[in-house]
Formats: C-alpha cells, structure tokens, sequence
C-alpha cells in the first residue's frame, strides 16, 4: 500500500472521528438543554402552587389580569366609559377578595393601557367565576403555547415537539407573563404568524395578523411602518380591515370616547421613571438610560430614550433594503432582527414581550446567518434569567412568598441586565445579517 494512500486513509479517519465527536458533543448540549428546561418548568409549577397556596389569588398571582377582569366586568356592567376610571377599576376587584387569603382588606390597581375593544373581547370569558376565568385564560395562553411548540419545531426538528415546548415554558419572559395573566404567549402567535404568512406569499392575512398586535400598539407601529415601506399593500390592507373591526368593537361597546380615556391612561403612565410602569425592569432604552442615570431629568431622558429608539428601529428596517424576497434563507434572520428592534425600540416594554420572539428567533436559528457569539449572547439574554429566578426564589429563598407587593417573586438582578442583554443580542444579530448581506452581494 502506498504512503499516499496510507495518508489518506489516516486523513479520512481522523475527519470521521473529528465528526463524530462533534456529534457526541452537540447531543450533550441538546439533552444537557432538555434537561435544563424541564427541570425550569418544574419549578415554575411549583412557584405557581407556592403562590396559591399561600393566598396570593388574584393579588399576586395573576394581578395583570385581575384588571383585565375588572375592566370587562365594568364594561358587562354598563360602564363602559369608565373602564379607564381608577374608582371603577378598583370597584370590581373588590368581589375578587374572597379568593384572596391574604392580611389585606381591599384589592387596588390601577388603569390599564389596553385599547376598549380588549375589554370587550375578554367580556365573555369573565362569565363563571373568576378563579374558572382566570383558568380558561391560562389554558388559552397553553394552548397558544403549544401551537407556539408546532412552529418552533417545524424550524428546529432536532429539538423535538416535547423539547421545543420546554424551550418556551423554560424562558421567563414566557413563565412571568403566565403568572401575572399577560397575553403575549397570544399575541406570539400573531407574530408567528404574520411571519409564516409573509413568507407564503399571503400578505391580506399576514396584515390581519398584525391588527392583533394593536392590544399593545407600541409593537405593532414598527411592523406597520415595514409594511408601508416595502409597499406591501395588501397586508397594510388586512391590516387596516383588521384594526378597524376591532376599533369599532370598542366604540360600540365602550363608547368612542373611551379612546380618549384610554390615551389619558396612557399618557398617565408615561413619565420617564415610570414607578407606576415599572420601568426599570423594561428592556429597552428606558430602562439603560435610567440605570446608567438614576436622577436624569424628564426632558433630557426622554430626549435621549426617544433617540435612541427610533435610532433602534431604523437600524432594524434596514437589512430590508432592496429586492422583497420572502423566501429567502435570509428573511427568519431579517424579521427577527426587525421583531426585537421592535421590543427594544418600544417605549414601553417588560422582558415577557420577548415571547413576541419565539417562531422568528426558531426560524432564524435554523439558518447559518447568527454566528457562534450572536447566539450565545441571545441564549443567555433568554435563559440567564431563569437561573436567577430559581436560584434567588427557589434555593436562596425556598419558594418563600411574602404578602407584600415590594417584595419581588420574580428576581431578576440587576434589573437592567434583560435590557442589556436584549441590547447586545439586538446589536449582534443586525451585524451578522449585515454581513451576510455582503457576502452574498460579493
């Protein structure tokens, strides 16, 4: 046998045992993942029970939605225009007391941003009781979650139908938007499917989709300033078809001046600092600029925050410069970028809006345009805090549940660091599609 062909061989072997141990090594990682995130589900089941067994319905648990329920109820009620009123809301929390186990005597929140036609759309799910309401809107938001799970895994097979639900459930931003009632897991769904239908080359129904987001019309402005962009006529058609049934569900239930009220609420919410909004646990600019200057001046800060997000946005729009190609490999990158510039650009955003993220991130982590440290950084920006969350509330604390609302049950530390690392993921991506975008030009 010659030297040549013994060099060969040695060479091929070694390249088959190179393979193999990458093999070995990437399925370590996967059940590693797996693992990681049943073990994140089980606990979020147990901080659920922790919670409810200590009373906390409807005070701690579930709290967003309390006022959800409290403005439906208002509206079933007839008072329609006061469903922004403070003495209103804090009317039909009060029957919510006797599933509450807690020292308090009374349930107070306050007004929440959501268009009137929310309130009419939530109306007949508050028709049994409110612990069997609250349930069936859990059980809506399940639900989306699995359909979640089917279009992640038609992204990432290798993850399995059961492992790609895990992988959802497991994230945080998905767990504490459960546990506070919030919609997002539904309204991921409009997203997911925006995307899937930009793709297919059914824009009408893609634009239908985007009327969903107007629930939180800070998401959906940049994704409607896209669309005009690119002249997708057709889905700014679906879009404005949407958008107009439901603004004329809340005008006829609500009344049309409940728009008012709600713009009202809206701009009571609105201050930088934000103590009402919690807004430095956002991840968005807001959140940075407070944390880097705690005692920055209205004026100045929103001067600076505002910059700084339509900075943010229009760094997202551009990687659709050019020719329209919805098939692309390329697209799954572009819309993720688009959809997290569209969470970090917001105003108003809390880390459970990154379950806006799910099917674009799948997709675009199906392709090979995210390199190595790009998806390192968005993993962690994804699941860090999960490890926090149970090593502060489940080890440190022992799943411990105080009555007193200042006393967080979702730690995240510091609470800028979604932000940050939301941020950087952002920055990341948009460098690497960008790049992408050149080599193939070249």
């Amino acid at each position: 046998m010659s030297q040549g062909k013994l060099f060969t061989d040695e060479h091929v072997g070694v390249n088959r045992a190179l393979r193999l141990q990458g093999l070995g090594i990437e399925r370590a990682l996967r059940v590693g993942f797996f693992v990681f995130c049943l073990l994140s589900v089980a606990f979020y089941v147990a901080r659920f029970w922790s919670v409810l067994a200590a009373g906390e319905l409807f005070h701690r648990l579930g709290f967003d939605w309390t006022l959800f329920y409290a403005q439906a109820m208002a509206l079933r009620a007839g008072a329609g225009s006061g469903i922004y009123d403070q003495d209103v809301i804090n009317q039909y929390l009060q029957p919510l007391l006797k599933y509450y186990g807690g020292p308090l005597t009374s349930l107070d929140g306050w007004p929440q941003p959501y268009p009137p036609f929310f309130a009419a759309v939530l109306a007949p799910l508050t028709l049994p009781p409110a612990p069997i309401s609250f349930a069936l809107w859990l059980g809506l938001s399940l639900a989306a979650a699995l359909f979640l799970a089917y279009r992640v895994h038609q992204f990432l097979p290798q993850l399995g139908r059961l492992g790609a639900l895990l992988a959802i459930l497991a994230a945080v931003p998905v767990a504490w938007g459960l546990f506070m009632g919030q919609p997002m897991v539904l309204l991921a769904v409009a997203v997911s499917e925006m995307f899937i239908s930009l793709k297919a080359g059914r824009d009408f129904r893609a634009g239908v989709w985007l009327s969903a987001l107007l629930l939180k019309p800070q998401y959906a402005l940049l994704f409607g300033v896209f669309l005009l962009w690119k002249r997708r006529w057709h889905a700014v058609a679906g879009a404005i078809l949407g958008g107009s049934l439901l603004l004329i569900l809340g005008a006829v239930t609500a009344g049309p001046s409940s728009y008012l009220n709600f713009a009202s609420a809206i701009g009571a919410m609105s201050d930088l600092h934000g103590g009402v909004a919690g807004a430095n646990l956002m991840m968005n600019w807001r959140a940075i600029v407070i944390a880097v200057r705690p005692t920055i001046g209205e004026n100045t800060g929103l001067t600076i925050v505002w910059t700084l997000s339509i900075l943010t946005m229009l760094v997202a729009l551009l990687p659709f410069r050019g020719k329209w190609e919805p098939n692309a490999p390329a697209f799954g990158p572009k819309f993720c970028v688009l959809t997290l510039g569209a969470l970090v650009g917001s105003y108003h955003s809390h880390p459970h809006g990154a379950a806006l993220l799910i099917v674009p991130l799948a997709a675009a982590w199906a392709t090979s345009v995210f390199q190595i440290t790009t998806r390192l950084v968005t993993w962690l920006a994804v699941y860090v805090p999960t490890f926090i969350v149970i090593w502060v509330t489940g080890v440190m604390e022992g799943l411990a549940v105080s009555p007193d609302s200042d006393v967080p049950l979702w730690t995240v530390w510091p609470n800028v660091l979604p932000a940050v690392l939301f941020m950087l993921a952002f920055g990341l991506m948009s460098v690497d599609v960008w790049n992408s975008q050149r080599a193939h030009r070249s």
